[in-house]
């Protein structure tokens, strides 16, 4: 065994530095050959400065969806080239105002006497243009929310509505990466409660998972509880996430979320999203989490992925 003849880094500064567990780490020394710690006199992991370097890098290229065991294979300089790319990547993000010119473009196309291809051609291009997982994240809330005011306020037709969401599905489904020949762990089911009829929150977590190589069930809208819970069973599921708008009665969705609590077994997380789940008092229960938004839920996920 190794003794320790020069300074290094304990388990505990590499954890408290990178943000990796210990038991996280400990999985990647069998399965990668990485990290190999050197041991004290009484067997203490200890942490090369090379070593500290290389886990801080991984530890914030995972969220952006990369794999462990791509990562831990690469070596430093191309670990830094990774993150410098994301940082230009996130850098050029959508700008305010050409979100709100490809929003007023969407309501405009939506008009009587529009063309009825126009607000997919519209979409299409602005998909093209970003990429799946900018548009879902993105420009998805947002052209959500000025559809959903300006059917509220009148000025769209029930039908422009039920148009825009019938072809925004369609394009985001057909963007849809392949499944994954060797999906990773936990396995995600989406759904929103009964009278919720509400979902495209749920297609945009869909979307931004699939790109990370998640496995999903998407059962759309209006799932009883006890039928969330036997898919649970049968599909082997870790992950149930519920969606609800401001239009869901709240005793209606604390009741919902009171059931799945307690049948889900601990080891499925349930995950809460949407204006009606964010105005529930949270139930007191570990495997619970709501989220804002989706790319907060997809960060977790892949938190997850990277401890089963």
């Amino acid at each position: 065994m190794t003794q320790i003849k020069h300074p290094a880094f304990t388990q505990a500064q590499v954890e408290q530095r990178t943000g990796l567990s210990r038991e996280l780490l400990r999985k990647w020394e069998l399965r990668y050959n990485f990290p190999q710690p050197s041991r004290g006199a009484r067997g203490q992991r200890h942490y090369s400065g090379a070593e500290m370097q290389k886990l801080a890098l991984i530890s914030r290229l995972l969220p952006c969806g990369l794999r462990a065991s791509a990562l831990v294979a690469m070596p430093l300089a191309a670990l830094q080239a990774r993150l410098d790319h994301h940082a230009v990547q996130a850098a050029q993000s959508i700008s305010p105002h050409t979100l709100t010119q490809a929003t007023q473009a969407l309501l405009a196309s939506l008009q009587p006497g529009q063309n009825l291809d126009a607000p997919r051609l519209l979409l299409q291009a602005q998909l093209d243009s970003h990429g799946l997982n900018t548009f879902v994240a993105d420009l998805m809330p947002t052209f959500n929310a000025a559809v959903g005011q300006a059917w509220q306020a009148q000025r769209l037709s029930i039908a422009a509505e039920h148009h825009y969401t019938a072809t925004l599905r369609a394009l985001v489904q057909r963007a849809l990466p392949l499944p994954d020949l060797h999906p990773r762990p936990p396995k995600v089911l989406l759904t929103t409660p009964p009278g919720e009829l509400h979902s495209l929150g749920l297609l945009a977590l869909q979307a931004q998972l699939a790109l990370q190589g998640a496995p999903c069930i998407n059962l759309d809208s209006q799932l009883p509880a006890p039928e969330v819970l036997r898919m649970v069973r049968e599909a082997g599921v870790g992950v149930v996430a519920i969606s609800a708008s401001v239009c869901m009665p709240v005793a209606q969705l604390t009741s919902y979320v009171a059931e799945l609590v307690q049948g889900l077994p601990a080891s499925c997380a349930l995950w809460l999203g949407g204006q009606g789940c964010a105005a529930l008092p949270l139930p007191r229960a570990a495997n619970v989490t709501l989220f804002q938004d989706t790319t907060g839920a997809v960060s977790h996920w892949l938190s997850l992925a990277q401890t089963l």
